[in-house]
């Protein structure tokens, strides 16, 4: 009897218990929704929805005519305490998924860093503001040379 309720208190105990979102990661959590750039090849974008507390879930496309295409399935995860952003790309990497963990997030900007990767070694996320969204990847903070930026913004 004793044992039933205990077992009972602890479950009523731990319902009411919410495990906390990681704020850094509740940063990211502007993502959310459809980001566009109209460049000289056409329309590129990315799209992001939250799957649960714990991660965004999304993938970056480009238009060609009526069809969009997508280039790379992406995941900002939080784990503990750390956020890591993965990517594949199907001709990439054999198809693998590649992680990139954050390593900074200061100031609106996110850095995910993966210094094993060939290219990119980052991804980086700059929020401007509510609308504005500046990606860039690169060989990493020593190497800038072959940065590619991806100005967005939001799509209402």
């Amino acid at each position: 009897m004793r044992i039933t309720v205990t077992c009972i208190l602890f479950f009523i105990i731990t319902s009411f218990v919410r495990k906390e979102i990681n704020p850094v990661f509740r940063q990211l959590h502007v993502l959310q929704g459809s980001w566009i750039s109209n460049t000289k090849r056409g329309v590129i974008g990315e799209q992001w929805v939250r799957a649960n507390d714990s991660s965004l879930n999304g993938k970056g496309f480009f238009v060609k005519g009526t069809d969009t295409i997508t280039t790379e399935t992406v995941s900002l995860i939080a784990r503990g305490s750390d956020v890591y952003y993965t990517s594949i790309v199907k001709s990439q990497n054999d198809g693998k998924e590649i992680s990139f963990r954050l390593t900074s997030s200061e100031g609106g900007v996110f850095v995910f860093e993966n210094p094993l990767h060939d290219y990119p070694k980052r991804i980086v996320y700059e929020l401007p503001n509510a609308d504005s969204l500046h990606a860039y990847i690169d060989a990493g903070m020593n190497d800038t040379n072959k940065r590619r930026h991806f100005f967005y913004h939001k799509v209402k």
